[in-house]
């Protein structure tokens, strides 16, 4: 009886030495995670990410970090910090990010289709980066983007036609890309597409698409071979000309030739 109260005693009292680890513990932070990972996808010369910490279970006091009054992250900016590397795709798990500023930067690779998970988005700059590939068309699932800048960055192909409806985008600027074909009418009353030379369609101010090749034609190579052609002809003529003019000639001279001939012949005729 006496051992199994030591017993019980036993495990009260160590029960109770894990209460305190057990009250101290906090679930993992999706946001911090999410944004951890960013961190590690980037290479931060000016070391402003430095107080981004693994083990913090609030983000709402990391630089470049805002939040709401529930604590939770609505926006990321980190513009002209000479930030390196790619944009990890673990920014979808930011679910309530309104802002992503990262402009002027060196980021590269490809835009993460991920971009496009983000329902409650407004605001979307890149811009003076190095990205490249295509424009994810998962974009055009923004509903609530109103603000967005591509530019000056190496994207190439086709630029979505899903891009055309989102029903808030009121400022587009695409300027000095790589992107061809063509481009749909878009609802943004401010629209820039500029150093895009392949763009063509409706909203480009550009000529309009085709799909049968446009002839080609090359009017020196016509000139040239119109004068070919007339100075052959002249040639042919001057050539003749030359020819009966040396014939008559040769005719004259054997004529002369042989006059003089017969009169030579002639007086010695007489003297003989």
């Amino acid at each position: 009886m006496d051992r199994e109260v030591s017993l019980c005693l036993l495990g009260f009292l160590l029960l109770c030495s894990f209460l305190p680890l057990v009250s101290s513990f906090e679930p993992l932070n999706a946001e911090v995670v999410a944004l951890i990972a960013i961190k590690r996808e980037l290479s931060d010369p000016h070391g402003v990410l430095n107080n981004w910490d693994e083990d913090s279970v609030d983000p709402c006091s990391w630089a470049m970090i805002t939040c709401s009054s529930q604590n939770l992250v609505i926006g990321l900016g980190a513009p002209s910090q000479s930030l390196s590397g790619t944009l990890s795709s673990r920014i979808t798990n930011l679910t309530n990010l309104q802002q992503v500023l990262l402009q002027n930067n060196n980021l590269t690779g490809e835009l993460p289709p991920e971009l496009g998970s983000l329902p409650r988005l407004q605001t979307l700059d890149l811009s003076s980066n190095h990205f490249s590939g295509p424009v994810p068309p998962s974009l055009g699932r923004l509903s609530s983007l109103r603000y967005m800048r591509l530019n000056n960055n190496s994207l190439s192909g086709p630029f979505p036609a899903p891009l055309s409806k989102l029903p808030h985008l009121s400022f587009l600027d695409l300027s000095f890309n790589n992107l061809s074909g063509p481009l749909p009418l878009f609802p943004a009353s401010t629209f820039n597409i500029v150093g895009n030379p392949l763009i063509c369609g409706n909203n480009s101010k550009k000529e309009q698409c085709s799909t049968i090749p446009t002839p080609i034609t090359l009017p020196f190579l016509l000139d040239s071979s119109q004068k070919r052609m007339k100075t052959e002809k002249l040639a042919v003529a001057l050539g003749t000309s030359l020819g009966s003019c040396s014939l008559l000639l040769f005719s004259l001279a054997l004529f002369l030739w042989r006059r003089k001939k017969q009169r030579h012949q002639s007086i010695l005729g007489i003297t003989g």
